[in-house]
């Protein structure tokens, strides 16, 4: 029985060539090889039609390339039904997701879920934190339990994490139920410099700090356990970092969205997400535990780096930056991307085509765009930023990457008549990037054009691989130019 990972495994875009992919498809497809009769148990969304069980054996069937025959009970596996399934077949139980003994971790329905299997292989590192029946209860019940590849790979990538020497260590601790995980915290406390509290969690601890917060927020069972952490983090000088902003929704009218400090929550509303001042702060905070370059040698990547330069924040898979950089001999073009695989694939285009005016830099924009751009040697003439995304699931939350820090990094390092370029295909993104431009300019920016409608047109004649794809579907582009003043005005 194989615990597979439905995150990795069943998604609309499954890259084969992503590592974490590949290793899981090879642990399936080992096992078969090797004459194993194989049975494959997860959990998925079940609000989709596409990953009804029918439509998920399809779906695997096609990534691994081999018939899966899906299975729409537990309650099918006894012993002589095991000995009568085919080799040839890989064969997917139902969905976990419907069964709460799953989550309950019940030691009768891990019984049931483990009849006949000789071999437990967990593949699911994701759920490895996880007390589940699929997991943990299924364990007392085969002959040998291992981990898969992916599980593997992923645990030894932690190991060289823990490993290293960089520090300070952070640990960012999110969700529910504190009462449950506060033991994990004298262990975390001997290793880390730092706790970074999100989620409803964090009400628990600023309850325990003395922070007024509403009361149907305070969890009373765990006031003992968070003030024990507070005082175990005094006692070993580890820094507390909680959000100090909500976005929150209001409980009658939840189209509404306000943000609060972390001290003035209304009883009438209820917290949602992080806020903006959190975000900036959190996100500071972890600049110093990642090994993001600050610093850039120019010569080695521009042949004349004295050239003006051009930066497009999220240059995602590099098409527009590339198609720039071709075009216009006489500019420096550089992409700063926090997807690493991306930038990869970038700088092995770059090096194909014999590009001497562009670099694609992995790096998380909001916290190192400061410390990058304020070393090159000559101008910053234009900073794009187009169809931000950093929250796939939610494009409402697409504005989330522009943090003040950021804004006001560009605005200090660009040049006077130095141009802005924003757009995306969510008006109320463009809407919300332009209003906080304004807000955090410092009164140094003014619309291009006298705009006070969208540009109709790409001004540069070069489109982005996400522009295309919208364009194509004729869907809007809502696009806008800033243009950085040399005096500044009253605001």
């Amino acid at each position: 029985m194989v615990r597979f990972d439905s995150n990795i495994l069943v998604k609309k875009v499954c890259d084969k060539k992503n590592q974490s992919v590949s290793n899981a498809v090879y642990t399936i497809k080992y096992l078969h090889k090797a004459g194993a009769k194989i049975i494959l148990v997860s959990d998925w969304n079940m609000n989709t039609p596409e990953h009804h069980t029918d439509s998920v054996t399809d779906f695997l069937s096609e990534v691994l390339q081999i018939q899966i025959v899906p299975l729409h009970t537990i309650y099918f596996k006894k012993q002589a039904k095991m000995n009568s399934l085919e080799k040839e077949n890989i064969h997917l139980l139902g969905n976990l997701s419907n069964f709460k003994e799953e989550v309950a971790n019940c030691l009768e329905f891990a019984r049931i879920l483990s009849s006949g299997v000789d071999i437990f292989v967990n593949d699911s590192f994701s759920n490895c934190h996880k007390v589940l029946a699929s997991t943990v209860g299924v364990t007392r019940f085969c002959y040998a339990c291992i981990a898969g590849f992916h599980f593997e790979e992923r645990l030894n990538l932690l190991k060289n994490l823990a490993e290293a020497s960089r520090k300070p260590y952070v640990a960012i601790i999110g969700g529910g139920n504190l009462y449950d995980k506060a033991a994990s915290f004298q262990f975390l406390a001997s290793r880390c410099q730092g706790f970074v509290f999100v989620g409803m969690m964090s009400f628990q601890v600023m309850h325990a700090l003395g922070v007024s917060i509403p009361c149907d927020l305070v969890d009373r069972k765990a006031i003992n356990e968070a003030l024990d952490i507070v005082r175990l983090a005094q006692d070993r000088n580890v820094q507390i970092l909680y959000p100090k902003d909500f976005w929150c929704q209001k409980k009658c009218d939840p189209k509404q969205l306000q943000v609060f400090p972390s001290h003035g929550i209304l009883d009438d509303w209820v917290p949602v997400d992080l806020g903006p001042a959190s975000l900036d702060e959190i996100g500071s905070t972890l600049t110093n535990c990642k090994g993001y370059p600050s610093e850039i040698n120019w010569n080695s990547i521009y042949s004349d780096p004295a050239q003006s330069l051009v930066v497009d924040i999220g240059s995602g898979n590099g098409l527009f930056l590339l198609e720039m950089a071709r075009r216009r001999q006489d500019l420096n073009f550089l992409g700063l991307e926090i997807n690493e695989k991306l930038v990869l694939r970038c700088l092995d285009s770059i090096n194909q085509y014999d590009i001497k005016n562009g670099y694609f830099v992995a790096t998380n924009a909001t916290s190192t765009f400061r410390s990058i751009v304020s070393t090159y040697p000559g101008e910053l003439v234009l900073v794009s930023i187009q169809c931000p995304n950093p929250d796939f699931n939610k494009p409402e939350h697409r504005w989330r990457m522009l943090q003040r820090s950021l804004i006001e990094a560009i605005v200090d390092l660009l040049a006077p008549n130095g141009k802005i370029y924003l757009q995306s295909d969510v008006e109320a993104v463009t809407i919300r990037m332009k209003e906080q431009f304004l807000r955090y300019g410092k009164g140094k920016l003014d619309l291009e054009y006298g705009q006070s409608e969208w540009l109709e047109e790409n001004p540069f004649g070069v489109r982005s691989n996400w522009e295309k794809h919208v364009l194509e579907r004729q869907a809007p582009m809502y696009r806008m130019m800033f243009s950085k003043s040399s005096g500044i005005r009253e605001v």
